[in-house]
């Protein structure tokens, strides 16, 4: 299973100083320099994540000012929630407000004011995931300059239901200590992520028409075959295509026009089919939740709501059910 990340300060009176020391201590590859004037106040952090993809949240009761270096090439969200803070990224200064979020990449993030009263969240996701949602995409390489438009608009579009799915992940998912994170549930869910940020977010490349052609049969049947013989290894739709040689948009769409169905349900369906076959034929030790995990489902209740839709029964009823039968018939 994927180790889940997790580092947390409760809210506690600490003077912009210490908040540094705190800072620098705990988060191995970044610096922080306080600016401004040393006053106390009451400061809180948590981080959660898993792999490359983590999520945050902080506030604070009083101004703070730092410089920041982060030795980190990744993605990264700054979401406000109570008052605002201002971002510098190298010599230019965003104003971080409820209405109006930023996205750029760590390495630029060079200094941050925080105003009292701000209640703050964010979001880290790798460059190479984005990359190769860009491959696929796009069939080219991304330029070393590449980058998001900064500023995004959190009150309509496309980036409020993106950021309420990575508090999904980091609240439901990495913050619950009763749940594991498999490879393919952690490599699943940054592909998906990942692909929707390059397909609906403004960027370098959005003016670049995606690659599109009719795929033939036989290289559809490709596809299907390697995510059937592969379904149990944390694989994608990225490698699905490859094995097909087409592009990730090329496959999504002729997926659904042959198929009526998108690569990422087609890959669910799998898993849910090999979850099946596990519970019927488990030993009484076995457990639903520990099957499922390993099949990449995170979520026991959305398990359980797919599992009856698909096979018209609940999980916990198929548990052992075959291995029962086998057994009354051999005594």
């Amino acid at each position: 299973m994927t180790e889940i990340l997790t580092l947390k300060l409760e809210a506690t009176s600490l003077t912009t100083s210490e908040v540094s020391e705190w800072l620098n201590g705990e988060k191995h590859d970044n610096f922080y320099r306080p600016l401004s004037s040393d006053s106390r106040g009451l400061f809180s952090f948590g981080v959660h994540g898993a792999g490359e993809m983590v999520g945050w949240t902080g506030s604070t009761s009083t101004d703070r000012a730092f410089s920041v270096t982060i030795e980190n090439d990744g993605f990264m969200f700054f979401v406000e929630h109570g008052t605002c803070y201002d971002l510098a990224t190298g010599g230019i200064s965003h104003a971080i407000t409820p209405c109006t979020g930023l996205l750029t990449t760590a390495d630029r993030y060079s200094a941050v004011n925080i105003h009292a009263g701000s209640v703050a969240e964010g979001f880290c996701i790798p460059r190479s995931a984005v990359n190769a949602a860009l491959i696929s995409t796009f069939e080219r390489l991304p330029p070393v300059d590449f980058e998001f438009a900064p500023l995004q608009d959190l009150t309509a579009g496309p980036t409020p239901p993106l950021l309420k799915l990575m508090r999904f992940f980091r609240d439901e998912i990495c913050a619950d200590q009763n749940l594991e994170v498999s490879p393919l549930a952690l490599t699943s869910f940054q592909e998906m992520f990942c692909l929707l940020m390059v397909q609906n977010l403004p960027h370098t490349f959005s003016q670049t028409k995606s690659p599109v052609q009719t795929i033939a049969p036989r290289q559809l049947r490709r596809a299907l075959e390697f995510a059937r013989a592969h379904i149990a290894m944390p694989i994608t739709i990225a490698d699905m295509a490859a094995a097909a040689g087409v592009s990730v948009r090329a496959l999504q769409i002729n997926f659904r026009r042959f198929l009526n169905v998108t690569p990422m349900a087609y890959l669910r369906q799998l898993r849910l089919d090999g979850a099946r076959r596990d519970l019927l034929t488990a030993t009484p030790s076995a457990t639903v939740s520990e099957i499922a995990r390993r099949w990449g489902f995170i979520q026991m209740g959305r398990f359980s709501q797919e599992y009856r839709a698909a096979f018209g029964v609940l999980p916990k009823y198929d548990l052992g059910r075959s291995y029962d039968k086998n057994r009354t018939t051999a005594l």
